[in-house]
């Protein structure tokens, strides 16, 4: 029969390579519970694993580096496909491949490294450790999110995507919420072997903690049925009929000037397939138009010509600004009428560091500058509420819809999230899963359906619990014609309350280091 606590103790004693090799497989763990593979299960070695070797560590240095290896277990298998968007253009960017693939998760696994650091500082085991270590998890996450434009890419929170039901406990705490409640499910079962814990107390918790999520799996099936039942007018706006366009056009070939007409052509194409009578909006993915679009131009005319008069197309693209003092250009999406008058214009707020801008720009050599270019983009306001076609709309531009607060502006709640992306750059790898999951949650949280146009996919229409109506996959070229869901009525909890949960936590977790200090005291 197997010892589980000796096994526990023999691992938790690893040293050197092996330590590091345990603590890298572990980190790839955690990107097994997340899209497209959902094996949920796996938090449990991914953070008991770390737990165990963490507290076991013989310095807060040692307890760093072990946040560290983990770390660049998880980003170099969850961001491996930094590299794909790079090989586009091999000739020029190629080189820059070793930086995507390890300098780029050597530096976010800083991050993790802090979170231990810190755990391994405060000295607290047991129970009240592991809930004091999700904690730090989860508000180091919130910092990586936030910190110099943020990046909240891949946090762990996403794992509970793996259910429709599950999916629904978003809306009561959020990504960062959900965060600290995966991390403290994968590293409870830690308790169980530690040797400072009671075994009959591990037990107690473990069955808690896991009750606590079979019973917001139940809340959240009820909930869904209970919307299912509805009639269908009271599930889908009246008078409102989408059509989303997927070209699936190569990134190299949208702006080489020898297709780029017939990209244009291709998007015409496919919006004026049968049935376009029947619809009230025309979406298109972003960058949708390669050319640079102004108004009372040929190219609005042509794109106007493309609709019926009682059609509305939004469509990415990006645009400059001739009145400013200098060359100004933005990332946009725009809605253009059947006469080719531009009736909106959205352009991005939260602009890809090294893609969109570079950070620092002045400060670097000119070799290091070369994948952005010589011009930045600039960025609009945002989040914002714009009013196209009769609708009520948050327009969210790829990127733009990792971010929770960036969602929706809450002092004009929409009916809808718009995302308009492009994930050509990162063909079929993990990268447009991951995207999709997100844009997924960020509806589940705000109770508001969203719409997601994407190049080569993943294009969807999702309800307001966060689930696919319609959709099309990954790499294929096809339209899209579905009805719009409704928005729920009110704001859900997360709408009105926001983080609250993480500040909750995080003060439940100040009292149990102080009390863990007080008892050491005594």
């Amino acid at each position: 029969m197997i010892n589980h606590a000796e096994l526990a103790r023999t691992f938790s004693r690893l040293t050197g390579w092996r330590r590091n090799t345990a603590l890298l497989i572990c980190g790839a763990l955690g990107t097994l519970t997340l899209p497209p593979f959902f094996l949920f299960p796996l938090i449990i070695p991914a953070f008991a694993g770390l737990f165990l070797l963490l507290t076991s560590a013989p310095t807060a240095k040692r307890g760093f580096w072990d946040g560290w290896w983990w770390g660049m277990g998880f980003y170099t298998t969850g961001l491996y496909w930094f590299c794909i968007a790079l090989l586009t253009d091999p000739d020029k960017f190629a080189w820059l491949i070793p930086f995507a693939l390890l300098a780029v998760p050597a530096a976010l696994s800083i991050y993790t490294g802090i979170a231990c650091l810190i755990t391994r500082c405060l000295g607290v085991k047991g129970l009240s450790g592991i809930f004091v270590f999700s904690v730090l998890w989860t508000l180091v996450e919130f910092v990586r999110g936030h910190f110099l434009g943020g990046f909240p890419w891949n946090i762990e929170g996403y794992s509970l995507a793996h259910t429709d039901a599950t999916l629904q406990l978003a809306s009561l705490v959020g990504a960062y919420g959900l965060t600290w409640f995966a991390v403290w499910l994968g590293a409870l079962p830690a308790a169980l072997v530690d040797g400072v814990t009671g075994r009959k107390k591990a037990i107690f918790v473990l069955a808690l903690a896991y009750g606590f999520l079979i019973l917001g799996a139940a809340w959240g099936g009820w909930r869904l049925a209970a919307y299912d039942q509805l009639p269908q007018k009271e599930r889908f706006v009246a008078g409102v009929k989408l059509r989303l366009v997927q070209p699936n056009i190569a990134q190299e070939l949208r702006w080489d000037p020898k297709t780029q007409a017939q990209g244009l052509h291709e998007h015409i194409r496919m919006t004026q397939l049968p049935g376009l009578e029947n619809i009230t909006h025309v979406i298109w993915p972003e960058t949708a138009v390669s050319y640079i679009i102004k108004p009372d131009t040929p190219l609005t005319t042509v794109l106007g010509h493309a609709i019926p008069p009682s059609t509305l197309l939004i469509t990415g693209g990006i645009r400059s600004d001739d009145t400013a003092p200098k060359w100004t250009v933005y990332n946009s999406i725009v809605a253009i009428d059947h006469q080719g008058n531009i009736i909106g214009i959205y352009d991005k707020s939260k602009l890809v560091p090294f893609g969109e801008f570079l950070p620092l720009r002045q400060f670097l050599p000119k070799i290091l500058t070369t994948p952005v270019g010589d011009t930045d983009f600039s960025s609009g306001p945002g989040p914002v509420t714009v009013s196209w076609g009769g609708l009520n709309i948050s327009p969210l531009i790829c990127y733009e819809v990792i971010f929770p607060e960036q969602a929706i502006d809450p002092a004009h709640r929409p009916q809808l999230l718009l995302n308009v992306t492009n994930d050509a750059w990162f063909g079929l790898s993990t990268g447009p899963y991951q995207h999709f999951t997100m844009a997924r949650m960020r509806a589940a949280e705000q109770g508001i359906p969203l719409v997601r146009a994407a190049n080569t996919g993943i294009s969807a229409v999702i309800d307001r619990f966060g689930r696919v109506v319609s959709k099309l996959d990954l790499g294929t070229q096809g339209i899209l014609d579905e009805n719009l869901p409704t928005a729920q009525a009110t704001p859900t909890v997360f709408g009105n309350y926001g983080n609250s949960i993480l500040w909750i936590v995080t003060v439940v977790s100040i009292l149990l280091i102080i009390r863990s200090k007080v008892r050491a005291k005594s």
